[in-house]
């Protein structure tokens, strides 16, 4: 194995501590907007999202709970421009990154989502200067298609036989790297602990470095 690939949220890091605390800045504008009570909102967005797969309708469902006449650009704005606080990696994830770095390993990331908001949080965590490349979905395909994947290993120079890529989400996260040739691991964590693995997933893994002991043996 040349390279190690990996998703974002829920991954290297906790993605709730930034949902929850842009779900705050949401509540505080629809107050502030429509005279809503903060805290009421607040723990509605909060129901909703553990509802469902993703945010993609998460924000019009809001709007259209309160039956509010509000652009919903305007909230996805907010949720996209939130100021990063009380954020930090995964306890096992930047030595795991620095200790695959010490040994030779090109590594990147493939992240779904806003490219500003996702460059935030990379920059927040000085990611930057620990991988090779970034692929951010947006500019092409999202997961589960295999295009970014080809792209990132396009930019590190690596075949997908000799990469390997690290995600958390059973329902998109694999079959992208699969379909190129790339192996797969799987880290239990997150949102989507509740969903089964299925034949994507070559390996399944609790800590990150457990990585270490999977390259080893390939």
């Amino acid at each position: 194995m040349k390279a190690v690939l990996f998703d974002l949220d829920y991954t290297l890091y906790d993605a709730d501590l930034y949902y929850l605390e842009a779900f705050q800045d949401i509540a505080e504008y629809l107050e502030s907007k429509h005279k809503l009570q903060k805290n009421e909102v607040y723990q509605t967005i909060v129901k909703m999202s553990k509802q469902r797969k993703d945010f993609s309708n998460l924000f019009n469902d809001l709007l259209e709970y309160y039956n509010l006449n509000e652009n919903i650009a305007n909230i996805v704005e907010i949720f996209n421009k939130h100021e990063i606080n009380s954020f930090h990696l995964y306890q096992d994830a930047l030595p795991t990154l620095k200790m695959l770095r010490s040994k030779n390993y090109k590594l990147g990331i493939i992240t779904d989502g806003n490219i500003a908001r996702q460059t935030r949080k990379i920059l927040k965590f000085d990611l930057d200067k620990l991988v090779d490349n970034v692929t951010y979905t947006k500019n092409s395909e999202a997961k589960p298609s295999p295009i970014p994947f080809v792209t990132a290993l396009k930019a590190i120079d690596v075949e997908a036989s000799s990469a390997i890529y690290v995600g958390d989400n059973p329902l998109v996260d694999f079959k992208g790297p699969k379909i190129t040739g790339m192996k797969t691991a799987r880290i239990v964590r997150g949102r989507f602990t509740h969903i089964p693995s299925d034949s994507q997933v070559d390996y399944t893994i609790e800590k990150m470095d457990e990585i270490l002991k999977i390259l080893s043996d390939l």
